[in-house]
């Protein structure tokens, strides 16, 4: 499949991972909201999204890594907020952050962070706040083969 046929605006106003069968929020929670989230910050967020049936749904969560590198290819061309490219699908809603949490944690307890401009992953302390943002996905159908 051709890289940018991967992801698919839908009706129900969520992107549809043709590849892996999942949908995802068109916004990033700084897009959504305007400010910076740690780790406790963003389970807050999913329990708001998840209430408000963002999508029509309520089964919002944070990635898996797989999930997550998903999002990350070269021939992505979008901008994050301070304009700077960034290897994301250009579905997506641009000008969100370009560091998102992924749902891994190491044995120190620090969480998983993939950063969207050079698709480096590395874990950082829970705490941290500053230029972090959550993507939300949920498991839909089956991909397509």
């Amino acid at each position: 499949m051709n890289p940018l046929e991967r992801f698919q605006d839908t009706p129900s106003m969520v992107i549809m991972d043709n590849v892996l069968g999942l949908h995802w929020l068109p916004k990033d929670s700084y897009g959504d909201l305007g400010k910076w989230m740690n780790w406790q910050d963003v389970h807050g967020y999913i329990k708001t999204m998840n209430s408000v049936y963002a999508g029509g749904n309520c089964d919002w969560r944070l990635p898996t890594k797989e999930e997550a590198l998903g999002l990350y290819h070269e021939e992505y061309d979008s901008i994050d907020f301070e304009e700077e490219p960034t290897h994301l699908h250009p579905v997506f809603v641009s000008k969100g952050s370009y560091n998102m949490w992924i749902n891994e944690i190491d044995e120190s307890g620090k969480a998983l962070v993939l950063n969207l401009r050079d698709g480096s992953a590395e874990f950082s302390d829970k705490s941290e706040e500053e230029f972090m943002a959550a993507r939300l996905v949920r498991k839909t159908a089956a991909p397509r083969s």
